[in-house]
């Protein structure tokens, strides 16, 4: 009896504990992104499955500037072209405007994102303006 009454307050409690800590990682997340962001470098790779050659990798340098802020706006000036947009983030994913990234790492100081749906492998790393 005592055992069962055990294993039905974890079972209720379980979920609720991993919903909070999903939550805490994504206000994580959500915290850290706010700021200004400057283009590092942009990683271009084939699939190994369509390039017979294996990973081919790319680097291409940019002059880019992110800006995003508590409204969930986005403003970015890329080479002069600016522009404004909506971004949002669910889990590791950021949206911005239609377009989707995986965030592979986000740090106080490094930003690194990737395409999600693109057919090459890009990605993007970003350095916190000071």
């Amino acid at each position: 009896m005592q055992v069962s009454r055990i294993n039905i307050k974890l079972l209720t409690i379980t979920p609720l504990l991993l919903f909070i800590g999903s939550s805490l990682a994504q206000s994580e997340i959500e915290d850290r992104i706010i700021a200004k962001w400057i283009s590092v470098v942009e990683m271009d790779s084939l699939d190994s499955s369509i390039n017979p050659f294996g990973d081919s990798y790319s680097k291409v340098e940019l002059n880019t500037t992110i800006i995003f802020d508590t409204n969930e706006m986005v403003f970015i000036n890329q080479n002069g072209n600016e522009y404004n947009a909506n971004y949002s983030i669910k889990d590791s994913i950021l949206t911005i405007g239609n377009r989707q990234y995986i965030i592979i790492e986000i740090t106080k100081n490094k930003l690194i994102y990737k395409d999600k749906n693109g057919f090459f492998n890009k990605q993007y790393e970003f350095k916190r303006a000071k």
